[in-house]
């Protein structure tokens, strides 16, 4: 299995969540588990890089899904 990366230029495509926006997004995240996948290009984090984050800081299994495309 290959390791997730990510990658600044997709990042910085995602509008930053709010102070308030991410902390929801935490404790939802720490008294549900991480309901949506995240979403990978080759290995490459496309859309869930906050979940992404949580989840790795607090040991929170997630899932992940391919996207497909031809180039950047």
């Amino acid at each position: 299995m290959s390791e997730t990366k990510i990658d600044e230029t997709f990042k910085s495509l995602i509008a930053p969540l709010s102070d308030n926006e991410f902390k929801i997004l935490k404790e939802n995240i720490l008294n549900d588990g991480c309901r949506e996948a995240i979403l990978l290009w080759d290995n490459i984090i496309i859309d869930g890089h906050n979940r992404y984050n949580i989840c790795t800081e607090n040991n929170i299994p997630f899932k992940t899904s391919n996207m497909d495309f031809e180039n950047r």
